[in-house]
């Protein structure tokens, strides 16, 4: 029953999705957040100052139905030790929460128990280069498919790019098929074609897959061809323009 009503919704979706030509940048309400107010008792004052110099903000003080599990401030991730010493949520820049806050709006529009979960945000480039460099056994032009080269840097690295995926009513992910910074093919929105024939993939992994991409594509984000769960604000080059590159939790070191 649930992926009829998935598949309905989608179909919804994406004849709503498939309107928007421009990703929705002069949202009001980003003009109506004047002062957020720190959560002390969760992250150093002195990090708090410096990631609002960046017009970073926690996504939780613009949108709190949304759900967040930071996979780089625990050991569940693809390193499989603790990678942020200080960030505990998910930051990223001001125009773009405010973006995920209307996905989310547009999802629980067509799915009100469901609810986005984002498992990261702003990362800094110093822990880019901890990535990059534990990938040293996959040659760079291959490495680049799983992290970007901190040299380049990453859209992630100026908070305008977010990892994440859509729970049930039981706050439960949906399957994708692929796990979370899983490295393997099937996790490639680029080859879904090829493990949707081999019956690898099946058409509710899919449809769940097609369902996010909609929804984030509803405020103009963009998905990669290697990951089912990134999407970006914008482009690389846009975002150099437009942002300031965190270099370290605590900010750019002199």
């Amino acid at each position: 029953m649930k992926a009829k009503i998935i598949s309905s919704a989608l179909g919804l979706l994406f004849t709503y999705s498939c309107s928007v030509k421009e990703p929705i940048v002069n949202d009001p309400k980003v003009d109506e957040i004047t002062e957020i107010a720190p959560k002390v008792e969760e992250i150093d004052t002195s990090v708090q100052q410096s990631l609002r110099s960046y017009n970073l903000i926690d996504i939780l003080t613009i949108d709190s139905t949304i759900l967040v599990d930071l996979k780089y401030a625990t050991a569940d991730n693809f390193m499989g030790f603790i990678l942020y010493d200080t960030l505990n949520s998910a930051y990223l820049q001001q125009d773009v929460a405010v973006r995920i806050s209307d996905c989310q709006s547009f999802l629980k529009d067509t799915l009100p128990n469901h609810s986005l979960l984002i498992y990261d945000g702003v990362r800094p480039v110093d822990v880019q280069q901890q990535m990059w460099d534990a990938l040293d056994s996959i040659p760079p032009a291959e490495r680049g498919k799983f992290v970007s080269n901190p040299w380049y840097g990453s859209v992630h690295n100026f908070g305008a790019a977010v990892d994440i995926t859509i729970c049930d009513e039981n706050g439960i992910p949906l399957d994708m098929g692929a796990g979370y910074d899983d490295f393997r093919d099937i996790a490639f929105p680029s080859k879904e074609w090829k493990f949707l024939n081999s019956g690898e993939l099946t058409k509710e992994q899919h449809g769940n897959r097609k369902l996010l991409r909609a929804v984030m594509r509803s405020q103009g984000f963009r998905n990669i061809p290697s990951e089912w769960w990134h999407f970006n604000a914008c482009s690389r080059d846009q975002a150099v323009v437009k942002y300031k590159k965190l270099m370290y939790e605590s900010g750019n070191r002199d």
